[in-house]
Parts: structure tokens; C-alpha cells; sequence
């Protein structure tokens, strides 16, 4: 089970709202798990492969090693991406371009599984800070940032926390529907069960990482809460829609990243 966070893309100018829900995956039969990503950065392009068990039993997802892993650029350039630790397979010295479009392939054994996505250009972060804010009748410290979403491009945004180097369970996503063009202002609220240890304190480091996603991966995290809110039409909640061909769960994104950090006052 996993819980999201996750900004309501109707969001008015410098404001935000937040809302926490369980995504509860569908027992059925074992499936992979992909987990993909290149950046424009180095050391962005990675892949995480792991197997459901029944996920109504646990969270162990076991690592899946031994699989074939490439990504091909637009140019029909293809690297191979060697496995670094159990399940995991790193190029760490490729970045990729903007506006170009990579393809995803993993094979393993005789599966096959593949994607593409399409890498948007760069919306940098331009401040982050930490401020006390009243969040479900508490006064907790949050975590704000600001950019400058573009006008007339239509843009999907995911951001990370860390705090301490830690990341955050916490996913935040959210589209420009109801903000393109406008300068905006958005707060990274935690869990509201979250331990008073894990809340964010004065002398702790932030940092938060900010990326531009296509539509595609957008829609992973869309549907994933849809599936549990009145929108679906579904009585019981079910897998999000991957963006990965040939039957595994997860999604490939070629993304733009920006990151800042601050310590708390």
C-alpha cells in the first residue's frame, strides 16, 4: 500500500491544497515493477526492477537482477545499463535533452517490456523555504516553493523532499490547468498521522527536487488517485495506468530536474 500526497491541480495563484489517500494495488497474480527515470542531469538515469508478491500480503517487493536493461535515444543511440546493486541499473554518466523522446526496454528471461517518454524543457525552481503553517488545526513547519510556470506550454510537475537526506513518503504532483503562465507558490505538506520525531524541526536540512514530467507519468499519478476517490467508477480501487507496455506496473519518465535546499530557521 502507498500513500500519496498530492497537490489538487486546481490550484489557484499562490495557493495550494494537499490531500493524503492509501492506494491499495489489486491482489492478483505477480507482476514486475518497473521504476525508470532519465534527467537531464548525470546520474539521473536509472531503473529499479523488483516483483509483487500478493500485495495484500506486505510491502517486500523482492529485487529482480539478471534483466536486460536499455534505453535509445531519438537518434536511435541505445545504452545498456549495467546493474550497480540487486535490482537496480545505473548509467550514471548519461543525461539526456530536452525535447528529445528515450525509449525504455527491459527484457527479462522471455518477457519484454517497453516505453517512451518524451523529456520536457527545463521550469527551474526558484526559492525554497520553510515557514510555520496551520495544517489540520496544528502549527507545523512546511516546506514552500515558488517558480515560474511558462505561458502557453502545457506543463506536469512531480517534486521530491528530503529532509536530512532522507526522502519523504510523500509524492507531490500537479498540472498548470488553472495556473499557466502565473508565478507560483505551493506548500509540501506532510502526512497528517506523521510522528512528532519525523516532523520537520528547527536545524534541519531541506532540500526539495523539482521535475517536469510528460503527460504520460502524469497520468500514473492521476489515475492512482483517482482509483481511490468518488471520481472512479470502480467500487474497488485498482492498479494505476502504467505507462509501460507488455503487463509490468510502474512508469519510464524522461524528465527535467532542479533542486534547492535550506536549512530550517
Amino acid at each position: 500500500m502507498k500513500r500519496i500526497a498530492f497537490i489538487i491541480a486546481a490550484v489557484l495563484l499562490f495557493s495550494s491544497c494537499t490531500k493524503v489517500i492509501d492506494i491499495k494495488l489489486d491482489g492478483v497474480d505477480k507482476k514486475y515493477v518497473i521504476e525508470a527515470t532519465v534527467t537531464n542531469k548525470a546520474g539521473g538515469c536509472k531503473v529499479l526492477i523488483s516483483q509483487t508478491k500478493d500485495v495484500n500480503d506486505n510491502n517486500s517487493f523482492p529485487a529482480i537482477s539478471n534483466a536486460l536493461v536499455t534505453i535509445t535515444d531519438g537518434n536511435g543511440t541505445a545504452i545498456t545499463l549495467p546493474e550497480t546493486s540487486a535490482g537496480v541499473y545505473e548509467a550514471p554518466a548519461f543525461a539526456g535533452i530536452p525535447g528529445n523522446t528515450y525509449s525504455l526496454q527491459v527484457k527479462i528471461e522471455n518477457e519484454v517490456f517497453s516505453s517512451t517518454s518524451t523529456m520536457p524543457e527545463i521550469v527551474g525552481l526558484d526559492n525554497l523555504f520553510v515557514k510555520e503553517e496551520i495544517w489540520l488545526s496544528e502549527t507545523i513547519k512546511a516546506t514552500n516553493i515558488e517558480y515560474q510556470d511558462p505561458i502557453g506550454i502545457k506543463n506536469y510537475y512531480h517534486f521530491k523532499q528530503f529532509v536530512n537526506g532522507v526522502k519523504r513518503e510523500e509524492i507531490y504532483f500537479i498540472d498548470d490547468d488553472y495556473a499557466d503562465g502565473n508565478k507560483q507558490l505551493l506548500t509540501l505538506y506532510l502526512f497528517p498521522d506523521t510522528e512528532v520525531e519525523d516532523k520537520i524541526k528547527s536545524g534541519d536540512q531541506v532540500e526539495v527536487q523539482m521535475n517536469c514530467i510528460d503527460k504520460n507519468v502524469f497520468q500514473y499519478w492521476f489515475s492512482a488517485a483517482q482509483s481511490v476517490t468518488s471520481h472512479s467508477q470502480s467500487g474497488s480501487p485498482s492498479n494505476p495506468v502504467s505507462n509501460i507496455s507488455g503487463g509490468a506496473l510502474g512508469y519510464f519518465s524522461a524528465q527535467t530536474t532542479d533542486k534547492k535546499s535550506v536549512t530550517v530557521n
